[in-house]
């Protein structure tokens, strides 16, 4: 049974109470929503979506938008932002549940529920209320107070995932966090209230482990600098050998590291295991399998000496490599393959009671190329999903370099690598373009596929594989779906309460966008018509002005189109197969009413 685990951070702005938030935090705030370009949002929201991110990226690899975490106002139940990781993804809705199973036949989750809070004070009521909520709304079966439509995806997801208990390999782990711009203090009280409410949580008999943690200023602070810093630490090898010189590659090492000094590179300060050093490999941790369940009896029957020699090791590519005698400083690290035996020993690690050597690989190197191949050849023995892989292909490859030309205000980052610009403070965080992105606007944009984009990455990938990263393929049907993906975004951040109802159409806006603007037939990603078709369509996204134009028809287009087919303008309404025929049909009558 996969683990479920359901992480919490509580966060109620209230600068009515106790001072204001310290002028480190509020620095930290102000960097972040600068380079997520969240300035037309009230300062509580901006918090909000500062926390979770802080938080979320701490236990999650995965690029997301904190837009799609974090809920409405009012009837809340205390739940500020949220997400559920599926098998390493993070679900956008239920069906995402089902697509998942479709795929790989098991569920591994991790609920992440935030709230958070800007007073300086840890809040004992509030902290109540919130387990309360937790245990008697948001994780029963039946709810008795009302909720509005974010909590309500939240609770449908949950149900959907409990329906489907049977497919999960353990029961959850819950993780609560209570977040505050003041200083945890041990305060009995505040330490009572928090034991109780795990307590509570617990006697659910839904989770196998439930971990409540306040969070303070200081420790906000290190979440939100831990994104924004390359990971370095300092481990003494016990045998090393240095390898031949090898073209590409500084130093190449083969030794065995001692448990306790590669228990460094896994934990934090806290001792949690650091998701952020697994980014380049291409699987998350696998669970309870049958190859995961043999390295941890390797270690529960005490075969400490025998570890070394049944175990194919952990390769380790860092961007550089200090060395001073037997100790050596590795910083910006990546394990591109070892991950399960990693998880392994963290999880079994108070098993350990004799001395245990685990072989490693060690590798310097700054060239792309080299490091990918790494990645590629050591993780062939394993099953991959596809979409896994695509970072590896050439088509990805020279998309980025396409990306890399283009300057200006239209300046997109095309992301082949998870998180490759993430410790780049100069980079706009919100002209980033995942792979996973990239896929969904491309597909709405031009494969009209809009009513599937929310769907889990696999999924949709499986359906559109024969029509998307093609090598015959031209880059810019490419780039013009995501710098229309990134100005609707913006457009999207700064709609008022009253208008973020048609936040779930944004794909279906796209398309909009593009039927209503084209000039001629969309000839095909590989024709030769195809970057003059383009560059008619991108003139319209010039900048932020020209956007916003075409994002208000694209809004009225997709109205209309509920409005004809009698659809609320509801989340589920967007997995409407004829919504996209509507929308196009409503595009093309105004397009001709325009005369274009």
């Amino acid at each position: 049974m996969a683990a479920l685990t359901c992480f919490v951070t509580y966060h109620q702005l209230n600068s009515c109470r106790g001072r204001l938030m310290d002028s480190v935090t509020e620095a930290l705030v102000k960097d972040f929503v600068e380079i997520n370009a969240l300035t037309g949002l009230s300062p509580d929201k901006q918090f909000e979506h500062f926390a979770a991110f802080s938080v979320l990226s701490s236990r999650s690899s995965e690029d997301f938008e904190t837009a799609d975490l974090v809920a409405g106002d009012g009837q809340d139940l205390n739940v500020d932002a949220f997400a559920v990781k599926v098998n390493g993804r993070i679900a956008t809705d239920a069906d995402f549940i089902d697509d998942v199973l479709g795929l790989n036949g098991y569920l591994e989750v991790e609920f992440i529920i935030i709230q958070a809070k800007s007073s300086s004070s840890f809040d004992g009521a509030a902290i109540i209320a919130l387990g309360d909520n937790l245990v008697n709304e948001v994780f029963s079966s039946t709810q008795k107070l009302p909720f509005n439509s974010d909590v309500k995806r939240l609770i449908e997801i949950k149900d959907r995932i409990l329906k489907n208990a049977s497919r999960l390999k353990n029961n959850p782990v819950c993780r609560v966090y209570y977040v505050c711009t003041g200083n945890w203090t041990e305060d009995a009280y505040l330490v009572e209230a928090i034991k109780r409410k795990r307590l509570d949580l617990l006697a659910t008999n839904l989770f196998s482990e439930v971990v409540f943690e306040p969070v303070g200023a200081r420790q906000l602070q290190s979440l939100y600098r831990a994104t924004k810093t390359s990971i370095s630490r300092e481990v003494k090898f016990e045998k090393l050998v240095t390898l031949p010189t090898i073209e590409g590659v500084s130093a190449s090492y083969l030794g065995i590291l001692p448990v306790k000094e590669f228990l460094k590179l896994l934990t934090d300060e806290s001792g949690n295991i650091i998701k952020s050093v697994f980014i380049d490999n291409v699987r998350d941790f696998q669970g309870d399998n049958p190859v995961n369940a043999d390295i941890a009896k390797t270690i529960t029957d005490g075969l400490f000496d025998q570890f070394v020699l049944r175990n194919n090791g952990i390769t380790i590519v860092a961007r550089n490599i200090r060395v001073t005698s037997s100790q050596y400083v590795l910083e910006d690290y990546q394990i591109v393959n070892g991950c399960q035996t990693s998880h392994v020993i963290f999880a079994h690690q108070d098993d350990i009671k004799a001395d245990l050597f685990v072989p490693v690989k060690l590798i310097h190197t700054v060239s792309e190329d080299v490091a990918q191949s790494i990645v590629k050849s050591t993780n062939k023995q394993t099953n991959v999903e596809e979409n896994d892989l695509l970072a590896l292909t050439q088509f990805q490859r020279d998309l980025e370099d396409y990306y890399a030309g283009v300057q200006g205000d239209k300046k997109l980052y095309y992301e082949r690598r998870a998180k490759q610009y993430a410790k780049d403070g100069t980079v706009d965080k919100s002209r980033i373009v995942t792979i996973g992105s990239q896929l969904k606007s491309f597909a709405s944009v031009f494969l009209e596929s809009a009513n599937q984009a929310s769907r889990y990455q696999g999924t949709l990938l499986k359906g559109v594989k024969d029509r998307i990263f093609q090598t015959t393929h031209k880059p810019e049907p490419y780039f013009v779906s995501a710098l229309a993906a990134y100005r609707f975004e913006i457009a999207l951040r700064r709609l008022t309460n009253d208008e973020r109802d048609i936040r779930p159409f944004k794909y279906f806006l796209m398309l909009a966008f593009r039927i209503r603007y084209e000039h001629s037939e969309y000839p095909g990603a590989a024709n030769k018509k195809i970057a003059d078709y383009c560059k008619k369509l991108e003139d319209y996204l010039a900048d932020a002005t020209k956007s916003k134009v075409v994002f208000d028809e694209a809004v009225i287009i997709v109205r209309e189109a509920l409005s004809n087919l009698s659809l609320p303008v509801a989340r589920d309404s967007a997995k409407s197969r004829p919504l996209v025929d509507e929308v196009k049909r409503v595009a093309i009558s105004r397009r001709v009413m325009d005369g274009i």
